[in-house]
């Protein structure tokens, strides 16, 4: 699959950042940090807690009689800003864009499918308005970005916005568990925090890896110790098969060279002590060897939760085969048939389960057929193909990391989507909004290098200028890679070494 290189262009080269695109990352920001009040969310720290952030609660709190929020309103209103800047910035992938539009308009198609089958539009609305949440945040990134610096800060409050929730996850539990009499719950803060606290972590040590530097291994050396502890106590195994996933796929992409060689190195001396810790893991019940738990209890036959998530996914198959159309499925709004309910018996005050699935994937096949898993989830295919090109094509270092990054999010997002309600996942979505743009970003940059030949022009002593072989710009540095021309030199005077194009002569070294 080509790109298409008309569309595209190198980023712009200025300095400063759209109002629109900080709008946006505030807006997404105080998405990730917000808070329900203890009246409308007795989960959230089991109900006894919240911080300073909950004074953000009535931006996420729906109006009365349009169950829509402020939140979502400013997102709307940015949109015609958005529309306008697009059209004059030609740093956009239109296979993104294309994969955007396509997905909206099967869903919508699939909702109406649903309406006309006597399913609930309030329903429908609730289990599709995160997933049309994301879309309409990637594409308003795609326009409002502009720059690398601009990657950097996006990537700035994933990280931040991380940090904060992990030390109220660590504060509320030392402060108001340990060691209290009270019955514990599943998980600390939320399901949601899981991905945040996996995406910023890869970030940081993404970052660490490609950049190297002893400033940026420390900072990575402080942030990711907190999240890990963070995702331990919030006791959520989906979280650690997330970052192996995530982690297997970095390793594979990286593709051979020096770098997977010293990672190869690192694993080799590290593989006695990650023995002995998966052993002693297996014989313990200790939070320390949580990560272990989790991979091994993952889909075990002896796990209640496991055996729950079966029993749903033998009553989605049901529903799917035998009540389902194989090619719009049941449609939103719908429930899906409960055949079997030996397991997966909710709290009665749950009336959304029926329509929210933990395995998002296997219900989105469910609701909308064919037409949802080609059409809908699509867009992640094409984002995770673009981030994988944009990292491939770029030569910058930011492009790189962030096309690492966003990759690695789409596989953390979908693994969430398969494993844990991923599609109704207020923070995921704003993951998976930020990591399509970051994908379309990123290659239309990439792809932007090659498409930036021009023709040698000739020099008044007739002879040709050097051509830029990469015209990569990022706003604040030079074009660089040039390559003349002309043909190759032969050996200078007093040096028999040939000069190669675009290097210095080498010079014997004196006696």
């Amino acid at each position: 699959m080509k790109l298409t290189p008309h569309r595209t262009g190198p980023p712009e080269r200025t300095d400063k950042r759209s109002m629109v695109a900080t709008l946006l990352f505030g807006l997404i920001f105080l998405g990730f940090v917000e808070e329900s009040p203890l009246e409308t969310d007795v989960v959230l720290y089991h109900g006894l807690w919240r911080s300073v952030f909950v004074v953000f609660a009535p931006l996420f709190t729906s109006l009365p009689g349009i169950s829509i929020s402020p939140w979502q309103i400013l997102l709307f209103v940015l949109v015609p800003f958005c529309l306008r800047t697009s059209g004059t910035i030609q740093q956009r992938s239109r296979e993104m864009h294309r994969a955007i539009f396509v997905s909206v308009v099967c869903i919508a198609v699939t909702f109406l499918w649903g309406l006309a089958r006597g399913g609930s539009a309030y329903f429908a609305y609730y289990q599709v308005w995160h997933f049309m949440a994301a879309l309409l945040i990637a594409y308003l990134l795609m326009s409002a970005m502009r720059t690398e610096r601009d990657l950097v800060s996006l990537g700035k409050i994933v990280v931040l916005a991380a940090l904060i929730r992990a030390t109220l996850c660590i504060y509320f539990f030392w402060t108001y568990l340990y060691g209290k009499p009270l019955p514990l719950g599943d998980y600390v803060t939320n399901h949601d925090d899981s991905m945040l606290w996996v995406v910023a972590t890869l970030i940081l040590l993404i970052w660490a890896v490609l950049k190297g530097g002893r400033g940026t291994w420390t900072i990575a050396g402080l942030g990711v110790p907190s999240m890990l502890y963070a995702m331990v106590l919030n006791n959520r195994r989906i979280a650690w098969v997330e970052l192996l996933l995530a982690a297997l796929l970095t390793y594979f992409l990286m593709g051979a060279g020096p770098l997977r060689s010293r990672i190869n190195r690192w694993a080799i001396r590290a593989s006695p002590v990650a023995l002995i810790y998966i052993v002693a893991g297996l014989g313990s019940d200790s939070a320390v060897f949580a990560p272990v738990h989790a991979l091994m209890t993952t889909g075990s036959n002896y796990d209640a939760s496991s055996l729950t998530r079966l029993e749903e996914d033998r009553n989605l198959l049901h529903t799917l085969f035998d009540i389902g159309n194989p090619i719009l499925g049941t449609g939103w709004g719908r429930p899906y048939d409960k055949l079997e309910s030996y397991y997966s018996n909710y709290a009665p005050g749950w009336i959304l389960y029926l329509y929210t699935p933990h395995n998002s994937l296997l219900g989105l096949a469910v609701f909308s057929g064919l037409v949802g898993v080609i059409g809908i989830w699509g867009v992640v295919t094409m984002g995770a193909y673009l981030a994988a090109r944009g990292y491939r094509a770029s030569t910058d270092l930011v492009p790189r990391a962030a096309g690492l990054a966003a990759l690695c999010s789409l596989a953390a997002y979908s693994a969430h989507c398969y494993g844990d309600i991923g599609l109704q996942s207020f923070a995921g979505a704003l993951i998976f909004g930020a990591a399509l743009a970051t994908a379309g970003k990123v290659a239309a940059w990439g792809e932007a290098l090659p498409s930036a030949h021009t023709a040698p022009t000739q020099a008044e002593d007739g002879h040709p200028q050097p051509v830029p072989r990469f015209a990569y710009r990022n706003g604040m540095t030079p074009q660089r890679h040039y390559e003349p021309s002309s043909p190759k030199p032969g050996p200078s005077a007093g040096n028999d070494v040939t000069r190669k194009p675009g290097r210095a002569p080498m010079r014997r070294p004196s006696r």
